[in-house]
């Protein structure tokens, strides 16, 4: 029951579209009218500043990981764990507060990530500083990550099935990224 409980409680939590909020709370602003449309730190950050850019990173981190720390302090198992750690970031991408229509996902991914597959996370953190650094595209560095970061989980994760997992958030996230990726092709991705 309580395994249950925590996966419909990071749902919700993972729903909360922190980057919108912050832009009508602090701004005045709906971000999705702006730059690229989206919700997520990326975004805000070009609109409103890298304050707010840094506050909605860090909410939506926060969003997948202490869902996460949660369950592995009442469950102890990092399997179930992972679970309720997916629900947040299904809540991301498609949160029911906005009639589904949610953001990316990386930033909660991440945290998720760090508790399940802490080395994974970090080798993927690692992977898309260093793509954006090169590249100076957020999403080049978010999807070289996702590639990453499944391969690593299998073979630094203590059960395949937690990299598994962690392999159907990585889809999820480029696929969401498909509009970049048809910009990235033509070269009009910043």
């Amino acid at each position: 029951m309580t395994f249950f409980f925590l996966v419909a409680f990071a749902y919700f939590v993972g729903a909360i579209p922190f980057g919108l909020l912050f832009g009508q709370i602090f701004a005045d602003v709906d971000v999705r009218e702006f730059g690229s449309g989206n919700f997520g730190a990326t975004n805000v950050n070009r609109v409103l500043g890298r304050k707010l850019g840094a506050f909605t990173l860090m909410a939506d981190v926060l969003k997948g990981l202490l869902p996460v720390l949660l369950a592995q302090i009442l469950l102890q198992d990092n399997l179930q764990a992972a679970w309720v750690g997916a629900a947040a970031f299904i809540g991301h991408i498609f949160p029911i507060y906005l009639r589904f229509s949610g953001g990316k996902g990386v930033a909660t991914a991440f945290g998720v990530i760090l508790p399940t597959a802490f080395w994974s996370g970090v080798i993927g953190l690692v992977v898309w500083v260093l793509v954006v650094r090169i590249s100076k595209v957020s999403a080049l560095g978010a999807l070289v990550a996702s590639i990453t970061i499944p391969i690593t989980a299998y073979f630094l994760a203590d059960d395949w099935r937690v990299a598994m997992i962690l392999l159907g958030m990585m889809i999820l996230v480029v696929y969401r990224h498909k509009e970049n990726i048809e910009r990235l092709k033509v070269g009009t991705e910043v």
